[in-house]
């Protein structure tokens, strides 16, 4: 009886072994596969962000090719503005007289009205400028006043000044002359062209002369 009692014990035992060894597989075969299932994305999310490495560091390097590009064309500007300053130096900029109108444009006695004759004069003066002005100058018109000997010299020279003002209005409003590059000046009775001893020399010497300048850049 008592024989028979321990088989049974030992039958239990080993059944109870095989159930918990049982369990304990089931129980690993579960843990992998949740591991597993755990894992997958990880790596999916891994290789994702090793593609996005790779799409950066294409965009850098052809971004650093566009620095490189240019840079070289900067290097090539600073070269041609080396070439341009080292002739610079033999540049100057010049003003010289391009044409002048000495006579034509004379006034009554104690008179700064511009007459009728002197705007023709005048007049013809400019259309034959237009052919003696180079397209670069930036031309510059002295308008001078001058007078006779008679009369005391400080009227003389508000007197030419008036004269001179007359003229240089004359270019402003009415041949669109711009009146930055109108200079006036009066030199009274101080710069006669001919000798004050005659009536016709002093009507000669009662006028405005206009003198036109240039600015060019030359070697």
């Amino acid at each position: 009886m008592m024989k028979r009692a321990n088989r049974f014990r030992d039958i239990f035992w080993h059944v109870g072994v095989l159930i918990a060894v049982g369990i304990f597989v089931l129980s690993g075969c579960a843990t992998k596969k949740y591991v597993e299932e755990q894992i997958t994305p990880v790596e999916n999310r891994v290789s994702k962000t090793e593609a996005d490495i790779s799409k950066l560091s294409d965009g850098v390097a052809s971004n650093e090719s566009k620095i490189e590009k240019v840079e070289t064309e900067l290097d090539q500007a600073d070269a041609k503005a080396d070439r341009a300053l080292s002739t610079f130096g033999d540049l100057r900029l010049e003003r010289r007289q391009l044409l002048d109108m000495r006579q034509g444009a004379n006034f009554a006695v104690n008179s700064a009205r511009l007459a009728d004759e002197a705007k023709q004069s005048i007049d013809l003066f400019l259309d034959n400028l237009k052919d003696r002005i180079p397209k670069s100058a930036s031309p510059i018109f002295l308008v001078a006043g001058h007078t006779d000997n008679t009369g005391p010299e400080d009227v003389n020279f508000k007197l030419g000044e008036c004269r001179a003002e007359s003229v240089k209005r004359y270019l402003i409003t009415k041949k669109g002359i711009d009146p930055l590059s109108v200079v006036k000046v009066s030199f009274g009775e101080t710069s006669p062209i001919v000798r004050n001893d005659t009536q016709k020399d002093r009507a000669k010497n009662r006028r405005v002369e206009i003198l036109v300048y240039g600015e060019e850049i030359t070697q």
